[in-house]
């Protein structure tokens, strides 16, 4: 994908000639370098669009402290070194801010440079824990959750079933790999008999879909449970639909935590790819809340696209406001006013409620759903039922140990 430079200024001509001229030349640079092909588009291209939704809105409605939001856009590729090449670029243009909808890996890339730059970067695909953990600084937030939230939760679900022998599988890369460590060490710790079997943990690469040879090895294994939540985007539901063709889940109980997001679960196409019973959850669910905010997020961007949103959809648009209300509350167009005055401060989130960022690591206590993969008939695609929203704050470190771990970096 070429480099664009997208200017979205002034969604109605009547703002535009209400505007001092003065002000209309002079717009707030914000970034967004999304995964807009590669493994992880999934996530960029609804990202994206609903990025550029809530700039029109932002503008419509007057900008930020007068002044419109320019937003200035890049294709990652799904790679860190791609983003890395574009942040650069980005800061060099004069971004006050740079977004993204981007994986784990090239998050951390993006999240370095923003700290060498001193430019406040906004993930929101990247859950790895380490993030906003050991890796975290002043320049970086997360308003999603992390793997340490809904790892840990889904674990303390696990260890009161059953099921002791397991096979894990996931994509090779940061999340894959954090996701399983976060589920299977606290899964041991609260369940000691709990083990991976012997020649029963696999590693594939991003976008692999083909899983016969997984598919044979972990049948002969005969484990209880699979813990398949290392695998994202396509490959998640791939494996979903080979191992029901294999048999794997009239033994085995399917585990994902995240299989319930629609970036994870769009490659199901009917209610027949579905097996009964995997547990799973999401930052964004279908059906959709009948809340008069999820509503009325699902409506705009319907509108707009003639899409279904997804969860980074309704994330870049959260993220957006919330950046906005930031330079509200400093009351001047300033990166370092702007994150002193984002510290601890609160957003609405249609889906999860009100969320805030805590002042001593910008992870926000976004929290999680969980409950079990199905098919949601009125939309045509995957959904879950008997949904629960887990609580962030009992899984986050506490500011002394958040300060342990980055020392201890």
């Amino acid at each position: 994908m070429k480099l664009k430079r997208l200017s979205i200024l002034f969604a109605l001509c009547g703002w535009l000639g209400a505007m001092p001229l003065a002000v209309a030349q002079n717009p707030i640079i914000i970034g967004d370098i999304s995964s807009m092909s590669g493994p992880l588009a999934l996530a960029g291209v609804p990202g994206r669009q609903g990025m550029i939704m809530a700039v029109e809105e932002i503008n419509k409605a007057g900008g930020i402290l007068g002044r419109p939001i320019e937003l200035l856009v890049r294709d990652d590729k799904s790679q860190p070194e791609e983003a890395s090449k574009h942040f650069r670029e980005l800061a060099a243009q004069g971004a006050q801010i740079i977004l993204g909808s981007t994986g784990s890996g090239t998050s951390a890339a993006m999240s370095s440079l923003a700290r060498e730059l001193k430019i406040p970067f906004f993930t929101m695909v990247g859950y790895t824990r380490m993030l906003t953990e050991e890796a975290g600084h002043r320049y970086f937030f997360r308003l999603i959750t992390n793997d340490r939230v809904f790892g840990n939760g889904m674990a303390e679900t696990l260890s009161k079933l059953p099921h002791t022998r397991y096979c894990t599988i996931g994509n090779d890369y940061a999340y894959g790999r954090d996701i399983t460590k976060v589920v299977m060490t606290r899964l041991k710790e609260l369940k000691p008999d709990v083990e991976v079997l012997s020649g029963c943990e696999f590693w594939v690469p991003l976008g692999t879909t083909d899983f016969t040879p997984n598919m044979t090895a972990i049948l002969s294994r005969r484990p209880q449970a699979v813990l398949f939540g290392g695998l994202v985007a396509a490959s998640a539901p791939a494996f979903v639909k080979q191992g029901k063709v294999f048999g794997l889940f009239k033994t085995a109980m399917g585990v994902h935590p995240s299989i319930g997001m629609p970036i994870n679960n769009a490659g199901f196409t009917s209610k027949d790819d579905i097996p009964d019973g995997i547990f799973t959850g999401t930052d964004y669910l279908y059906p959709p809340l009948d809340t008069p905010a999820s509503k009325a997020i699902y409506d705009s961007y319907r509108k707009r696209w003639n899409q279904l949103p997804t969860e980074q959809s309704v994330h870049a648009h959260t993220n957006l406001r919330f950046i906005v209300k930031a330079f509200q509350k400093a009351g001047k167009i300033d990166r370092e006013a702007m994150i002193d005055a984002a510290k601890g401060l609160s957003i609405d989130h249609p889906i999860l409620g009100e969320i805030t960022v805590r002042e001593f690591d910008h992870q926000s206590n976004a929290g999680w759903w969980m409950g079990f993969l199905t098919w949601d008939e009125t939309h045509k695609r995957a959904g879950m039922r008997d949904a629960t929203l887990l609580k962030a704050e009992p899984y986050l470190p506490n500011k002394a140990e958040i300060e342990r771990l980055r020392t201890k970096k």
